[in-house]
C-alpha cells in the first residue's frame, strides 16, 4: 500500500475547524472578482452563519490577510498575502522543484530528462536525470548548447517575445548536424509549430542520432523561464512516437509550472 503523504487528505483535521474555515474564506475571496466580497456573500458561499463568518473575517483582517473597505463594505486580500507570496517565490529553486517530476518522466519513458534555462543564445543544462537503460544518451549538468538546435532551446524560444527572440538567436545559424535548421524563416516556422502542438522537437539537430521532445516551463508571471525535455537514441525515440512523448513532457512541464505559480493556460498565451 502506498504511503500517504502530508496533504493527500484534504478533509479538515479534528480540532482545526476554525483554521479550515479561515483558509476556505481566504481562498474564496482570493478567487472572487474585484472589489471583493460582502459579509453576506461570504456567509452564503461558505454556508456558515453570519456570526461565525464575521468572527473569522475579523481575525483575518487583524492579521492583514484580508482588508475591509468601509465604503464598499467588502473584504479583499490584504498585504500579508504579498509578503508570504514574495518569500515563497524568493525561496523557489527550479532544480529542486522540477527534480521529482523529471524522475517520474524518466520512470515512465525510460529515456533521459533534461532541465534547462537560457543564457544569451545558449541553453544551459541545470539538471539531468539519466535513463536506466544500458543504451542511452549522455549529458552533463553545465553543458551549454545553441538554443536554436535543441528541443529545450526551441521550447523556450517558441514562447519568447519577438523582440527578445532576436536577441536569443545568433546572427548566423551554424549547422551542428545535417538536420540542423539554419534558415531563420524555417526556424520561425518550426517555433510556430511548437507553440501549436505544445512541445518542440529536436530531430537529430544538435547531435547525430539523438531525438527528443521538450516543453516550456513558466513562472508565476506566466513567463517562460526554462524547459524540460526527454531524449534518447533515434531508434528508441522515433518520429512516430513524438505525439505520445510530447504529451508526457508537456504534462511534466505543466506540473513544474504549477508549482512555480503559473496559470494552467500559460502555454496558450502569446509569447512575452
Amino acid at each position: 500500500m502506498a504511503k500517504e503523504k502530508p496533504g493527500d487528505d484534504k478533509s479538515p483535521i479534528a480540532g482545526t475547524q476554525s483554521l479550515d474555515r479561515a483558509l476556505e474564506m481566504l481562498i474564496t475571496i482570493a478567487a472572487s472578482p474585484q472589489p471583493g466580497m460582502t459579509l453576506a456573500a461570504c456567509s452564503a458561499v461558505l454556508q456558515h452563519s453570519k456570526a461565525t463568518t464575521h468572527r473569522v473575517l475579523r481575525t483575518l483582517v487583524a492579521r492583514d490577510f484580508l482588508s475591509y473597505d468601509d465604503d464598499l463594505q467588502v473584504y479583499s486580500l490584504g498585504v500579508a498575502n504579498l509578503r508570504l507570496g514574495s518569500e515563497y517565490l524568493r525561496r523557489i529553486d527550479l532544480r529542486r522543484v522540477a527534480l521529482p517530476a523529471m524522475r517520474e518522466l524518466v520512470a515512465e519513458t525510460r529515456d533521459t530528462a533534461h532541465l534547462a534555462t537560457i543564457s544569451g543564445s545558449d541553453v544551459i543544462y541545470i539538471e539531468v536525470v539519466d535513463s536506466p537503460e544500458p543504451v542511452r544518451i549522455f549529458s552533463r549538468v553545465g553543458d551549454a548548447v545553441p538554443a536554436f538546435a535543441t528541443a529545450v532551446g526551441k521550447a523556450i524560444l517558441a514562447w519568447t517575445s519577438a523582440d527578445t527572440l532576436d536577441e536569443r538567436l545568433p546572427e548566423t545559424l551554424v549547422a551542428r548536424t545535417a538536420n540542423t535548421i539554419t534558415s531563420r524563416s524555417l526556424l520561425i516556422d518550426n517555433l510556430a509549430l511548437a507553440r501549436e502542438r505544445g512541445f518542440a522537437v529536436d530531430n537529430m539537430e544538435n547531435r547525430e542520432g539523438i531525438r527528443g521532445c521538450a516543453a516550456p516551463i513558466f513562472d508565476h508571471n506566466d513567463t517562460v523561464i526554462g524547459a524540460v525535455s526527454i531524449a534518447g537514441p533515434a531508434a528508441k525515440v522515433p518520429e512516430q512516437n513524438d505525439s505520445a512523448l510530447g504529451k508526457s513532457v508537456v504534462a511534466t512541464a505543466q506540473a513544474i509550472s504549477a508549482l512555480l505559480g503559473a496559470s494552467p493556460d500559460a502555454a496558450t498565451a502569446l509569447p512575452r
